[in-house]
């Protein structure tokens, strides 16, 4: 006799196709017996991958773009890093930290839009075209006749403008959208031919369609690192303008094809009505869904190291005649490479074993691989000022031969730094994407999601306050203040947060 728990928890999974050497089948699944069977990634629909494209596009954009900024922005024509406007490593990572921030904190308004008036994929869709503007804008005053007559800055500063506000606008609706397309919510159970049984998991597929979406446009930035090496910043900042263009004409055409839910109006614009019982339940759910964010802004502050003080750190390094920003692509491999392993060895090792390893846990475990890694760049970066030939004054010495020796340490040591990041972000920012969308009412869907994108923003606005120090021969004091920071964050995520992994989690 089933009991109140089961027949409460129960679920109807319905299906009669056969694939391979599987079989679908209607079933009846306690809340008890989902637990007990094996999570498998389920069939992904066309709508799905169509938005999947259109983020892939955005993301490849977006890094092809901000990929070579910090060398074009630092470094002048004539250094041993070729560069354009020789404002310095410190006003660089201050002006790449601004268009960060600029773009995740545009996600806020462009979520409100995107549920009060245009809906979510026409908010992708005008975004998408702002950010074409941007990169067009970026790449016509990347010529060298346009650097020579002095376009160069001012094109800088509308393309930073125009691309941060375009990108954020996308990225506000991409995993919601995304969510959508999946209609059927309850899970479906598969019988393998020796009788196992699995079943879908919705959190897998959406963690498997946007570990895909990050890591393939995260790989643009290998690509524009060495363009701009080898041929020129306009050659580089072409193709994220190519694959903006290429995101809009599918976009268009299939416009009709996806999940589309009309706008009925954000919580923020219901606030000043009365206050139901309905209201109040959703908004506690979304700000209960906000909190578990506090603690992310650091977070993304490291993270973004990679797009600037890295690349900085790998310039005096041997680089074996390789652009220095290039090792970074490093990352989004190691992600492509480690992603599969979680999903399809981690996770099913840990549920045969009935070892619940939860949301809250798998974000503690980011947060920890990222504490990890903070050390290590601390510890690198004392390696490279203990190396010669100018110690932690690094291309400015007379040894150098006006910046053309780097210290002798190779600059393949950072490899670690990049693969500790990638298992960082597989447990934290697909969990944290999906817990949003998951714990949010239909009507702050949008609004949660872009809150989780605008810690990113606090974070990069953190960044900036840590320019002063952004410079040699400070980086080691900072590297190790990174992880010190990080350390604790860990530890107060793990009191704070873990019980929440105790209570089940319903997919709204």
């Amino acid at each position: 006799m089933s009991t109140g728990d089961d027949i409460e928890g129960q679920k109807v999974a319905t299906s009669n196709e056969s694939k391979g050497d599987t079989q679908q089948f209607q079933t009846i699944v306690s809340a008890h017996d989902e637990e007990d069977l094996l999570p498998v990634v389920d069939d992904v629909p066309f709508p799905v991958w169509l938005i999947a494209f259109v983020g892939a596009a955005e993301r490849f954009a977006w890094y092809g773009a901000t990929s070579p900024l910090q060398n074009y922005i630092q470094h002048s024509p004539s250094s041993k890093i070729p560069g354009v406007l020789g404002l310095r490593e410190a006003m660089a990572t201050n002006i790449a930290n601004a268009m960060m921030a600029a773009g995740y904190l545009a996600t806020i308004s462009a979520a409100v839009m995107a549920d009060m008036w245009l809906g979510r994929y026409r908010t992708i869709l005008v975004s998408a075209l702002v950010q074409l503007c941007g990169s067009a804008i970026l790449f016509g005053t990347s010529f060298p006749r346009a650097v020579q007559a002095g376009a160069a800055e001012g094109g800088l500063a509308t393309a930073i403008v125009l691309i941060a506000l375009g990108s954020g606008g996308v990225r506000s609706s991409i995993a919601p959208s995304t969510a959508e397309q999946y209609t059927e919510i309850n899970p479906k159970v598969k019988v393998l031919k020796n009788g196992q049984k699995l079943i879908s998991d919705r959190e897998l597929k959406i963690q498997y369609i946007y570990n895909v979406m990050g890591n393939v446009g995260g790989l643009s930035a290998l690509m524009t690192a060495i363009l701009e090496k080898y041929v020129g910043y306009w050659v580089a900042y072409l193709v994220p303008l190519c694959m903006m263009a290429l995101l809009v004409v599918p976009s268009l055409a299939w416009r009709h094809t996806p999940v589309q839910r009309l706008p009925s109006g954000s919580v923020l614009s219901q606030a000043s009505r009365a206050m139901t019982d309905t209201f109040i339940d959703e908004l506690k759910s979304g700000l209960l869904a906000c909190r578990v964010f506090l603690l992310f802004p650091i977070h993304w502050f490291c993270l973004n190291q990679t797009f600037n003080n890295l690349i900085s750190q790998a310039g005096p390094m041997v680089n074996s005649r390789v652009p220095n920003d290039t090792i970074k692509s490093l990352n989004p491999i190691a992600s492509i490479i480690l992603t599969p392993v979680a999903s399809k060895g981690l996770y099913p090792f840990l549920t045969r074993r009935r070892i619940r390893f939860g949301p809250m846990a798998r974000i503690a475990m980011g947060f920890l691989f990222l504490t990890l890694a903070m050390v290590y760049t601390a510890i690198l970066q004392k390696l490279v000022y203990s190396a010669g030939p100018c110690y932690d004054h690094p291309l400015t010495c007379p040894e150098s031969d006006h910046g053309q020796i780097p210290n002798q340490i190779s600059i393949f040591l950072q490899t670690p730094i990049y693969v500790l990041g990638a298992i960082a972000a597989i447990f934290c920012f697909t969990t944290g994407k999906e817990y949003a969308y998951s714990q949010a009412p239909k009507t702050m869907k949008s609004v949660v999601q872009s809150v989780w994108m605008a810690t990113a923003g606090v974070g990069a606005c953190v960044a900036m306050a840590f320019t002063p120090i952004t410079k040699d021969p400070h980086l080691v004091i900072m590297y190790s203040s990174l992880a010190g920071v990080m350390a604790v964050r860990t530890v107060l995520f793990g009191v704070f947060f873990g019980k929440h992994d105790r209570e089940k989690a319903v997919l709204l």
